[in-house]
């Protein structure tokens, strides 16, 4: 991360960045885990950066929160017990919500993160004042080693594959995840940038496939996020097909995303092989 002359840099690589001019800086916080920092720009509204890297912004975040709870939600049978490990910032129980789930479980390793979200991002954070949403303050791995609870879609809404977040793209986390779904449950994990992350891609692909005999990968357009092409990696003990009913549009998502997300370039297949 770089800050000079107010503007907010997130570096892509030692000869590219991506640079926002900011308002004001609001927040600086060194936790546990993680450094945070928000700031107040002049196109993205508030943005939230974790050790440098953009994690959301006020105008662009719908469309990562719909793609990873949307896709997975239309596959297999119905879901109504969720589990997210990570999503600090409450967007993807936001909008499992907004799909009538009655069930969610919430685990944030950084309780810093949640308290930063509901402060500055109230509305997108509004998931956790919801009866439904069980919010845990703890470290996601344990938590998936020690409980017995069983759920229809796991979401995986972490950081890249550093710090904190390395070992939530490991085959033996995904093996006690596998533990953890209902028959025909759904496992999704955001898995990186295809053009400047190539590696986390492949490390999500390649750890659930020693695990799940049905993978998949889909993409979506996140303006704020490396290159602008973001992948998503789901996964199931069963195969994963879309159920008969009507599908309900989002900010971003639509039935026309839902199929063509699975359409990938021939550098991201190759990725994958």
């Amino acid at each position: 991360m770089r800050l000079i002359e107010n503007w907010f840099s997130e570096r892509y690589s030692d000869n590219l960045q991506l640079s926002f001019r900011i308002k004001d800086q609001l927040l600086s916080i060194k936790t546990d885990y993680q450094r945070i920092d928000l700031f107040d720009t002049y196109d993205f509204g508030k943005l939230l950066s974790i050790d440098g890297t953009v994690q959301l912004t006020e105008k662009d975040e719908y469309v990562y929160h719909e793609m990873i709870t949307m896709v997975p939600y239309y596959f297999n049978s119905k879901p109504s017990n969720v589990l997210i490990i990570g999503g600090g910032d409450g967007g993807a129980a936001r909008r499992l919500l907004d799909l009538d789930i009655p069930g969610i479980t919430n685990v944030e390793i950084d309780g810093n993160v949640v308290e930063v979200a509901k402060k500055y991002f109230p509305d997108i954070s509004s998931s956790f004042k919801d009866g439904r949403v069980k919010l845990i303050v703890g470290d996601g791995i344990k938590y998936i080693r020690e409980s017995r609870d069983k759920f229809d879609r796991i979401i995986i809404d972490s950081t890249d594959p550093v710090g904190p977040a390395e070992g939530l793209f490991s085959s033996s986390f995904y093996n006690d995840i596998k533990e953890h779904l209902t028959e025909d449950g759904i496992v999704v994990t955001q898995s990186g940038s295809p053009y400047y992350q190539p590696t986390a891609l492949a490390m999500a692909h390649k750890g659930m496939s020693e695990v799940f005999p049905h993978v998949k990968t889909y993409c979506a357009f996140i303006p704020t996020y490396p290159s602008g092409l973001w992948s998503f990696t789901m996964a199931s003990g069963e195969e994963m097909k879309l159920r008969d009913e009507k599908i309900n549009n989002g900010k971003y998502f639509n039935s026309d995303i839902l199929y063509g997300s699975f359409y990938l370039p021939e550098f991201v297949k190759n990725i994958l092989k």
